[in-house]
């Protein structure tokens, strides 16, 4: 091309260029969101903070559901220009198979909206989480395996599994930040413990995991 007829522009360029713009502004993303046990960062905080940059630039994140052959949904990620132009991703979404199908569901969304926005823009988050569970960093497993029960210990005594406590533990990582506060509460209560008691040590057998398995819906 000559000087007097430019190359023209790419669909995409006023995209990246909004991009570029947003990685010159956008803060990090850190520990906001508040809990019993300290601070970490959950979708909510991920996205109070990047929204306004987005918006900012011409930018917004769309993301949605669609049906596919096998039994789990497509998480379609879409970044979105007011040219018209948009980045797409699509993520088999991965939901376990507990007792609660609507809470292995709504903790698959979290997890991977999560991601998939984290990814499509090139950002990180820390993620980590502080104080009750922080030594946890166990995945849920879709089909716990009970543990071998003790001779002479009651129904209610009897000690849970790693699978089975990993499965609960994941799901109270899972929760809001607000819910997670009130069911360190709630837990500190009907099991009495003291005030500031870590409440990750203290699930450990079948009367836990049936408290826990009866409140969920309340908290999840």
């Amino acid at each position: 091309m000559t000087e007097n007829n430019p190359a023209p522009l790419s669909p995409s360029q006023p995209l990246i260029e909004a991009l570029v713009s947003f990685h010159k502004t956008v803060p990090a993303i850190n520990k906001t969101a508040n809990a019993q046990y300290g601070k970490f960062a959950d979708l909510e905080t991920v996205l109070s903070t990047v929204t306004p940059h987005l918006i900012k630039n011409g930018l917004v994140i769309s993301q949605l559901f669609e049906p596919s052959e096998g039994v789990d949904p497509i998480l379609v990620t879409k970044l979105l220009h007011t040219s018209g132009a948009e980045l797409v991703s699509r993520l088999p979404m991965v939901v376990g198979k507990g007792r609660n199908p609507l809470h292995d569901f709504g903790g698959s969304c979290t997890y991977l909206k999560r991601y998939a926005l984290l990814a499509m823009l090139g950002l990180t988050a820390d993620m980590d989480m502080d104080g009750d569970f922080a030594d946890e960093k166990s995945e849920a497993k879709s089909t716990p395996k009970p543990a071998a029960k003790i001779e002479g210990v009651s129904e209610d005594d009897q000690p849970l599994s790693k699978d089975q406590r990993s499965f609960l533990l994941q799901w109270i990582t899972d929760m809001p930040a607000a819910n997670r506060d009130a069911f360190c509460a709630a837990f500190r209560s009907q099991f009495k413990l003291g005030a500031q008691a870590k409440v990750a040590p203290a699930i450990t057998s079948k009367k836990h995991e049936a408290w826990i398995q009866a409140v969920m819906n309340e908290y999840a």
